[in-house]
């Protein structure tokens, strides 16, 4: 700031030392970076905002339903604090929610419909002022239904994933296309017929079962060797690829090499993670398993079509992800994972990994943010999560009890972490971290994702007793 000063004249009557008055009325320059001793209160020490995009509102909502304590938590971030002006209406059917601030307006449809009965003001809290607002919203159930009872049901809260070898050999002419490109991974001519395999552990399992084989000691040594043999997956023996048959589990398809006409194997040599890539585009579709002398097709990055339908069925990576933690947390019983990326050579420095921890296992939630691929209440998990690094434990190092070590395919850590990050912009600000978590969403297949499925048998039954009739 510059500062008058006045001529040497008026200070003659002072009758000041001739050094003094060159002081007073030479002053020294003031350090232009120094700040003001009374800086303008009315300026915002804010950052400003940034602009909005074309059709953006500056109001973002998200809704959560909470099964266990029957009601639907709504939030609402604003870019400015809340004033009796701001009003949120509940919507004549109790579906769906409008927030007002500042003559903007946001809508979102709810996970589930919530007690109204009819157009209803909502009160909002009047202090203190703040720009993230919370509700809690009861739900509404009439009398002699059981809404909750069908949401909570055993089919809907198991770990559901498509194309399982019972539903896949329901389905004429099964097509593995790759998901990139849609070219023809595994034609339908080449594999016709599909068996699920048993959990991870089935060996043991099956030690453990049979280990007198009560439906086989009528048998002679002979026969019962034969029978054994064309077990699949027969207590002491290993898993082998078979021609024309694709071994199911939760995330794989273990094919031959033969059969997989439409990928290929950069890598000439024997090892059992020499990846798979498609033939056209180059994706990455899996890898080679030796140790089964077949190929392991990875299903979050394939498509299956049918030779009645020209639609193939897809689904988005998180969904497979989920399923697989979801799984991990039935059969480990633990919820803390730390996920890392799989590596074909030994591994001494840290990597990049991710602590994650399955706070939520299933939950609906709704926002307004739009997107292409999500339409309405959507099914999913919340995690938290935390970035760190992960370094092979060495010999006689303990393992933790309470977090399991789990390594996930390059790709599909990639996504996980991609997918975290994005996900943080449908959660409130002030919503996205609890004490030193971050916190994000993970969708879950739900009964919808089978409804697809179910219709193709449907529609394939249907043509065949047409063609008999």
């Amino acid at each position: 700031m510059s500062h008058s000063t006045l001529p040497a004249s008026a200070y003659e009557a002072l009758e000041l030392p001739p050094a003094t008055i060159e002081i007073l009325t030479n002053p020294k320059p003031g350090d232009p970076l120094a700040p003001e001793a009374s800086p303008n209160l009315l300026q915002g020490a804010q950052k400003p905002e940034q602009p909005l995009a074309p059709n953006e509102s500056s109001i973002i909502l998200y809704a959560e339903l909470l099964l266990h304590i029957r009601t639907v938590t709504l939030f609402a971030s604003l870019r400015s604090f809340h004033t009796r002006e701001t009003k949120a209406q509940l919507a004549t059917d109790g579906f769906s929610i409008t927030v007002t601030h500042e003559g903007e307006s946001a809508t979102i449809h709810l996970p589930i419909k919530v007690k109204g009965g009819g157009d209803a003001a909502l009160s909002l809290p009047a202090q203190p002022p703040s720009k993230e607002l919370t509700l809690r919203l009861q739900i509404e159930e009439k009398e002699g239904t059981d809404l909750l009872g069908t949401l909570r049901s055993e089919q809907r809260n198991a770990n559901l994933v498509p194309w399982d070898g019972a539903s896949l050999n329901h389905i004429r002419a099964v097509e593995i296309r790759c998901k990139s490109c849609q070219g023809v991974i595994a034609p339908a001519s080449k594999v016709g017929e599909w068996r699920d395999l048993p959990n991870e552990n089935w060996a043991e399992m099956m030690d453990f079962w049979h280990c007198h084989k009560p439906d086989e000691h009528h048998l002679h040594d002979h026969n019962r060797h034969a029978i054994v043999g064309k077990k699949g997956y027969a207590a002491g023996n290993r898993l082998k690829a078979v021609d024309g048959v694709g071994f199911v589990d939760l995330a794989t398809f273990l094919l031959k090499e033969q059969d997989c006409e439409g990928a290929e194997s950069p890598s000439e040599c024997d090892s059992q993670d020499s990846t798979l890539f498609c033939k056209q585009c180059k994706h990455m579709l899996g890898t080679k398993d030796a140790s089964s002398d077949g190929w392991r097709i990875w299903k979050w990055c394939i498509s299956i079509a049918s030779g009645s339908s020209s639609r193939p069925s897809i689904y988005s990576i998180q969904k497979w992800i989920s399923a697989r933690l979801l799984f991990l947390t039935e059969n480990q019983g633990v919820r803390k994972f730390h996920v890392h990326p799989d590596t074909d050579s030994p591994q001494t420095a840290p990597i990049s990994s991710l602590l994650i921890w399955v706070f939520t296992p299933d939950l609906f939630y709704s926002s307004s943010i739009p997107s292409d691929d999500r339409n309405g209440p959507t099914r999913s998990m919340k995690v938290f999560y935390q970035s760190q690094t992960y370094t092979p434990p060495q010999t006689g190092e303990p393992e933790s009890a309470s977090i399991e070590d789990v390594a996930f395919p390059k790709e599909l850590f990639e996504a996980l972490e991609r997918t975290l990050k994005e996900s943080q912009k449908l959660v409130p600000a002030s919503a996205r971290r609890f004490q030193g978590w971050e916190v994000g969403l993970l969708e879950r297949f739900d009964l919808g994702d089978m409804k697809s499925l179910a219709l193709e048998q449907c529609d394939q039954s249907t043509q065949q007793i047409d063609a008999s009739a």
